[in-house]
């Protein structure tokens, strides 16, 4: 995609591009950033990365062995998601929603 640091939480967009895109966000974790920005290019919006200065806070809770799983599964669903065989996938949405509550990770949100 051609972005450096898509896990930066300091976005800024368009009113009329959320709405364009808020139907396909289906990721409510580590991997929002993700789905947003490729939502974001595949419905034709451009994407600009500016510099910002950011202050890491102290004291994060995020464990990086579990954060980092759980990031890569909803990578992977991602990717599945924007395929054409997700229908065909449906039968399996049960083990994934035990899989993401074992992680205690927000469950997919479609």
């Amino acid at each position: 995609m051609g972005i450096r640091d898509s896990q930066c939480g300091a976005k800024v967009m368009k009113r009329e591009a959320v709405e364009a895109i808020h139907s396909q966000l289906t990721v409510a974790d580590m991997a929002f950033d993700i789905n947003l920005l490729f939502a974001l290019k595949r419905s034709g919006f451009s994407v600009l990365e500016v510099p910002t200065e950011w202050t890491d806070q102290v004291g994060s809770k995020v464990e990086l062995g579990r954060t980092s799983f759980v990031m890569l599964l909803s990578v992977i669903r991602l990717r599945l998601y924007y395929s054409p065989f997700y229908r065909l996938l449906a039968p399996l949405r049960p083990l994934e929603a035990w899989l993401y509550r074992k992680l205690s990770a927000p469950p997919p949100l479609k």
